[in-house]
């Protein structure tokens, strides 16, 4: 398993992030982002997984996004903030 911190992934996810954030209103520091990428066991072949875990701190709000090759949780994000799923 490796972690990720924000600032570590890819440009065009930072890019998309923090533009999503600013369009709902929010500045992107209200949040923690970070990622786990999930290895198969050893000695077997499989994808690896990668989540994406966003929290905005000021109430501790928490949303896991499945993330990587054919995923859209950039979008998905954008549309929990239009929602209000991390609160106002």
């Amino acid at each position: 398993m490796t972690t990720h911190v924000f600032h570590e992934f890819p440009q065009d996810e930072q890019e998309d992030v923090t533009a999503a954030a600013a369009a709902e209103g929010f500045d992107i520091g209200e949040f923690t982002i970070s990622d786990e990428e999930l290895y198969p066991p050893r000695k077997t072949v499989g994808p690896i997984r990668r989540q994406v875990t966003v929290t905005r701190l000021i109430n501790n709000t928490s949303k896991v996004y499945d993330a990587g090759h054919g995923t859209v949780w950039t979008v998905e994000f954008e549309q929990d903030l239009a929602s209000g799923a991390f609160g106002p």
